[in-house]
């Protein structure tokens, strides 16, 4: 597993660094970094599958650095640290985990192995049979059968919410990308169409997108960022942040 750490203590760099061998999950450390600016120079060079995290550095916060990545980068997040107050902001980033120094190597062993559970997860997913068979399972919900209204400049209209493939934040607009490449701009932003399709095997899975589920194609890997492939044709980037969420939502009938 394709590792960085990002530490600028060096008693504690050299504590991981010792202890990331005996460990029951193994790594290949591809940079050790003392900075979030070393950091953000090495995840571009080395693509790495983990991010060991403190959470105070001396140019700002791991917080900050994973603000910066939120829709960009395919990797998981250890953060480890002396401070407890940054788990929730942690949480909500996703993090796989929250180790506080200084770690111990069977917290350290519970940690790799959740990784290694989120990349397997993800990788069997991007199978097109197992995909499909979820969304399958989506579809026959059938969850999609009503229509919304929108409004437009020309005035309110309504359409089946199983004819959207995927909405698009625009400013203050949203566009609808339809069946049959229909398109139509709707008056109002991304996040209340969002509100009122979330619950209708729709997501997020982009801060610019909303997809329809049961509209997925296939997974693709490209350039170490996952994108969705919908039945336009169209491909959409799961943000890095979304990742596990997107995960779960689409394997919630049964994938374990």
């Amino acid at each position: 597993m394709n590792t960085i750490i990002v530490e600028d203590d060096p008693i504690f760099r050299d504590m991981l660094l010792d202890m990331l061998p005996k460990a029951s999950i193994s790594t290949k450390i591809k940079a050790v970094c003392p900075t979030i600016r070393q950091a953000k120079e090495a995840l571009h060079t080395h693509k790495p599958q983990l991010l060991l995290l403190d959470v105070v550095l001396p140019d700002g916060k791991g917080i900050d650095l994973l603000n910066e990545l939120d829709d960009n980068g395919n990797f998981e997040t250890i953060f480890v640290t002396s401070y407890d107050k940054y788990a929730i902001d942690a949480i909500k980033k996703n993090a796989t985990d929250y180790l506080l120094k200084p770690i111990k190597l069977e917290d350290l062993n519970i940690a790799l192995e959740k990784v290694q559970k989120r990349i397997e997860d993800f990788n069997k997913l991007s199978k097109v049979d197992e995909l499909s068979n979820h969304v399958d399972k989506l579809d026959k919900e059938n969850m999609q059968e009503q229509k919304i209204m929108i409004n437009t400049n020309d005035g309110a209209i309504f359409i089946r919410v199983k004819d959207i493939i995927k909405l698009e934040s625009e400013s203050n607009y949203t566009i609808f990308y339809l069946e049959n490449n229909k398109k139509i701009i709707a008056s109002k932003t991304l996040s209340v169409f969002e509100e009122i399709l979330e619950g209708l095997n729709f997501m997020r899975i982009h801060r610019s997108y909303v997809v329809n589920l049961t509209k997925i194609l296939n997974i693709e890997n490209n350039a170490n960022s996952y994108y969705t492939k919908l039945s336009d044709g169209s491909q959409v980037e799961i943000s890095r942040r979304k990742k596990k969420d997107f995960f779960d939502k689409v394997t919630r009938n049964g994938h374990k």
